[in-house]
């Protein structure tokens, strides 16, 4: 349900942001370390987004009809939710795997609960 994401290797590189977090002080990680520090935040923002995509739409199907409606609504409901925010906390602030997944899911119940009532509203 993650789609092509190695969760492994994403579980890794939050371990690592963790490890230079604790170890080392900002002010060294964003200067001496800057580069490489960028390319791993850069790495688990894009590898988050991945992963919140993948669990979001698996199996979703939404009628081409009705498609840009739909993904109105689906992306106010998902700004409005503040999941987003939170995975992204979940991932940078506590560098915790297994809660950017609960948002995943939940992010999906939102979208798909979305789907839903659309379908059941159209029928």
């Amino acid at each position: 349900m993650t789609g092509n994401v190695d969760i492994n290797k994403y579980q890794s590189l939050l371990e690592s942001l963790k490890r230079n977090k604790e170890n080392v002080p900002l002010e060294v990680l964003t200067t001496k370390y800057g580069k490489s520090y960028d390319q791993l935040r850069e790495k688990i923002g894009s590898m988050t987004k991945e992963i919140l995509q993948a669990v979001v739409l698996d199996r979703l199907k939404i009628e081409r009809s009705h498609a840009e409606e739909r993904y109105l609504e689906i992306n106010t409901a998902i700004r409005e939710s503040g999941i987003m925010k939170k995975a992204s906390q979940a991932a940078f602030m506590q560098q915790d795997a297994d809660l950017v997944l609960e948002y995943a899911r939940q992010l999906r119940e939102i979208v798909h609960g979305i789907v839903k009532g659309s379908e059941k509203n159209a029928g």
